[in-house]
């Protein structure tokens, strides 16, 4: 049987004068995103691009990100270092601006709670996303400002990581570790749905376990290891059988590199994109799942 899953933010104690999410201060293991904003789940799906945006806007912002007020960042900065030339900024400004997300928080009397609200209240932004001096100008919404201002647990990102990462269900992974990073409990347990929802896999979307384990769970596992500070292991958890038993959920357990670990994964931050996905599976085909572990 899947073991309770106890809120989060009751998790991770912090000292009472570092309690707020506001007050961390961008610093080499990343900057610091407010652990609501890393549990969002989207009406609409958000694509990596998109992901990746949001994530610059948040740390652009920086610890003035709960005030009242518009800030500016190039879209070259959003583009990141290999821009794929069509991934357009004013799309997945859009869609932030667009797309309702529900944020977990509490109500006044201390339950759990979802709050639902956009991530932007407006945006200007350059026609012209060629002209090496585009500019947008954005806002945040002012729900989502209230919820950042009253964060008390957060992950700290590493932005070169970020953009390394080809798959979405990768980034939310490596997300979703780094918020669980200082626990001292290195293991959790999710349902399938709670899983599915941490990587934010689309109702309707790679229903059947083995589409599931083979276009997300193995993707993002294989880049988090290969490309991240982190090692991390995903553990399908079965009833009546290891191998054929019904799947009841997923064993998430993650732990920091070692100094070694972690230069051989900068080595491959600094190579060429090209040829990677071979390099980190081992081997030149694509990675393929044997159904039997299904």
């Amino acid at each position: 049987m899947i073991a309770p899953i106890l809120p989060l933010m009751t998790l991770l104690p912090v000292p009472r004068s570092e309690s707020r999410t506001v007050n961390q201060k961008k610093n080499a293991d990343g900057f610091p995103k407010a652990g609501e904003l890393i549990e969002i789940r989207p009406e609409s799906e958000l694509s990596l691009h998109d992901r990746r945006v949001l994530n610059m806007l948040i740390e652009n912002a920086g610890a003035q990100i709960a005030e009242n007020r518009r800030y500016r960042i190039s879209i070259r900065a959003l583009r990141g270092a290999r821009h794929n030339g069509s991934e357009r900024v004013g799309d997945s400004i859009r869609r932030l601006m667009t797309t309702i997300v529900q944020i977990p928080t509490t109500d006044e009397n201390g339950r759990p709670a979802v709050q639902e609200t956009t991530l932007l209240a407006e945006s200007t932004r350059t026609a012209d996303e060629d002209d090496p001096r585009g500019l947008v100008v954005y806002a945040f919404s002012e729900a989502l400002r209230e919820i950042i201002l009253q964060s008390r647990y957060w992950g700290r990102i590493k932005a070169y990581i970020m953009f390394a990462f080809s798959s979405k269900y990768a980034l939310t992974l490596y997300e979703a570790v780094c918020l669980r990073a200082n626990r001292q409990h290195t293991i959790q347990q999710f349902s399938v749905e709670e899983f599915r929802a941490l990587l934010d896999v689309p109702d309707g979307k790679l229903e059947e376990p083995f589409n599931l384990m083979k276009w997300a769970v193995v993707p993002a596992v294989t880049e988090v290891n290969a490309l991240s500070d982190f090692a991390v292991e995903v553990d399908p958890m079965r009833e009546g059988g290891h191998r054929r038993g019904r799947l009841l959920g997923f064993r998430l357990q993650w732990s920091r590199k070692s100094p070694d670990g972690w230069v051989k994964a900068l080595d491959e931050l600094g190579r060429p994109r090209l040829g990677r996905k071979a390099r980190i599976s081992g081997r030149q085909n694509s990675v393929l799942i044997d159904p039997g572990l299904l």
